[in-house]
């Protein structure tokens, strides 16, 4: 008997789709914004969207930030089995989220005008710049707890209605955007409003997880209010994604100023072009990365360390194949890009196409820069997490923008992208495999994780069969006795894992043999600890009843209850989580 990665496919296979979904809902609100703006106002309106970018970008660092942050703490929690407490850290989130999200709100009619002014060069400019980015503060609190919460509840079992939540908020955004810039006088002030009731409607669409009475995550204002400590913690586990926000603002403000007053606005629309590439390929890989985020930190609460490497293997190889195609696309198909995003600087156009082409090249290291990101920020390796994206978005990106643009004009925003990723990359790999010799960092490799847990004793997976669930009572036997584990003791885990193991193929599964059983024993401390995972029926063992004219036969549940020391349950990642201890 033998670990295998079936139950972790599996989960990556049903957190992807809705993954894909909600990245794919966020990232098309800013391209389609663009894409309608610009055909039905003028190109001047995409540049108006794009110059708007630090504004909202800096607006939604609340939200990312704690939505982020926390998702990543809770995940941990959870893989720890720290229910409580990773409640109190939901409700924390919450208090925060909402309440520095009003202050933004109240700053809306005082600083929209005069940031409008500051960030935009010309009258026209300006004149669609500020409706839009006082929509967008004024409703901010909508917005930022729409993010925190789907990423929340993608955690607690959830996956499909937090993509559903982005995915309507998208599709009310995008037909609004439609209606209000074809059919009213509101022009941009329609565009921001669009926006706001999307995530109005998309907030609606998450009521059923606060009425679900199976959801592990409670709010408790009381239980928020004296976690209050554990908010720094939080930021900290977001700190990456804060930082990511906050290059993409001074990338925005820097660049756009910078090719406005050396280049001017047409080429101003060629950045702008760029940029809404960079939204495409994000569109594509960050919800499939964003698997890493949402697994990851349950396993490596767990200390899953094998489920680990076989969920980011398979989320490279993924990743790899959609870089490469959409690189092709980007290469072979320039016009089609520019097309899309209605560029008419003919003057220009030729220099437009070859930038396109040659920013695709950037691709490749964008999507190893954030898996890297993403897996070291869910690890809570936060300080190689933040270096790779200061590294990526100021670092090495601003001063090498300059001086490429300043040498061969609005290519060079191409080249400079194109260095500065692989930089980014290659910085961050050197500098780890330095600090690890110095053993500042743990472990050798990109991961830093152990081979194994070093508390387990044995790791393994059997199918949902009652033959096996014999077979792994002997393995466990065998396993205890080769670690010193006293007989009487052996005798209790394997008893244990035996009933489990049987209740697990008999009622788990509609069709018995189908599926797996990840089985772990580990020694902490003075215990020994039994996990058994499954992705079966929802089932928890510590409230079960016996009732004789009950369809499951559950006296063995009753026996292990008996056996053993403590028996606990928690249903997480849509998994059941069954754990013994055993007093040595």
């Amino acid at each position: 008997m033998q670990r295998n990665d079936y139950l972790i496919k599996r989960k990556f296979n049903s957190y992807l789709i809705p993954g894909v979904l909600m990245v794919m809902a966020m990232q098309l609100g800013n391209i389609v914004d663009s894409i309608l703006v610009s055909g039905i106002i003028d190109i001047d309106g995409m540049t108006a969207i794009s110059l708007s970018l630090p504004v909202l970008y800096f607006a939604q660092i609340i939200g990312f930030a704690i939505g982020v942050g926390g998702a990543v703490t809770i995940s941990v929690m959870l893989g720890k089995r720290q229910i409580k407490e990773a409640s109190g850290v939901f409700s924390v989130c919450m208090i925060a989220d909402v309440a520095l999200s009003l202050i933004f709100s109240a700053l809306a009619p005082v600083v929209s005008s005069p940031l409008a002014h500051f960030l935009a060069q010309t009258p026209r400019l300006e004149e669609l710049l500020m409706p839009y980015i006082y929509m967008y503060l004024l409703f901010t609190p909508l917005i930022n707890v729409c993010i925190l919460v789907s990423n929340v509840v993608t955690i607690d079992n959830c996956p499909k209605l937090g993509a559903s939540c982005l995915v309507i908020a998208t599709v009310v955004n995008l037909g609004l955007d439609y209606f209000f810039l074809k059919y009213t006088l509101l022009g941009m002030y329609g565009a921001g409003l669009s926006t706001v009731i999307g995530y109005g409607v998309g907030n609606f669409v998450l009521i059923p997880y606060f009425l679900s009475k199976k959801r592990m995550l409670t709010l408790n204002l009381k239980e928020g209010l004296r976690q209050l400590r554990t908010l720094w913690k939080v930021v900290k586990a977001g700190a990456s994604q804060v930082s990511f926000l906050m290059m993409i603002i001074l990338q925005y403000f820097v660049l756009n100023t910078f090719i406005q007053s050396t280049l001017g606005p047409d080429n101003t629309a060629v950045y702008s072009v760029c940029m809404n590439s960079v939204e495409i390929i994000k569109l594509f890989i960050e919800g499939i990365i964003g698997v890493i985020q949402t697994i990851a930190g349950v396993l490596y609460g767990e200390k899953d360390y094998y489920g680990i490497r076989r969920l980011v293997r398979r989320t490279v190889i993924i990743v790899s194949f959609v870089v490469a195609a959409l690189m092709a696309v980007f290469i072979v198909f320039p016009d089609a890009v520019l097309t899309v995003f209605s560029f008419n600087k003919y003057e220009i156009y030729d220099a437009a196409r070859l930038c396109v082409q040659l920013f695709s090249l950037t691709f490749i290291f964008f999507a190893a820069n954030r898996i890297t990101q993403v897996y070291y920020q869910t690890t809570l390796k936060t300080s190689l997490s933040t270096i790779n994206t200061v590294l990526q978005g100021f670092v090495y990106l601003l001063p090498l923008s300059v001086l490429f643009i300043g040498t061969i004009g609005i290519m060079g925003v191409s080249v400079a992208a194109a260095l500065t990723e692989a930089l980014a990359f290659f910085t961050v790999f050197v500098f780890r495999i330095i600090q690890q010799k110095r053993s500042k960092l743990p472990q050798k490799g990109f991961l830093m994780i152990p081979d194994k847990d070093g508390d387990s004793l044995c790791d393994i997976t059997i199918k949902s069969t009652e033959q096996d669930a014999v077979e792994v009572s002997k393995k466990l036997i065998e396993s205890c006795g080769e670690n010193g584990v006293p007989s009487e003791t052996s005798g209790i885990i394997g008893v244990a894992a035996e009933e489990l193991a049987v209740n697990i193929s008999r009622y788990g599964y509609k069709k018995p043999g189908l599926s797996y059983v990840d089985i772990n024993l580990s020694r902490v401390d003075d215990k020994l600890i039994l996990r058994l995972r499954d992705d079966g029926v929802p089932f928890n063992p510590t409230e079960y009843k016996s009732d004789e004219d009950d369809e499951f036969l559950m006296t063995g549940i009753e026996m292990v209850r008996r056996i053993t020391d403590k028996l606990s349950y928690t249903r997480v990642l849509n998994m059941n989580n069954t754990v013994i201890e055993v007093s040595l």
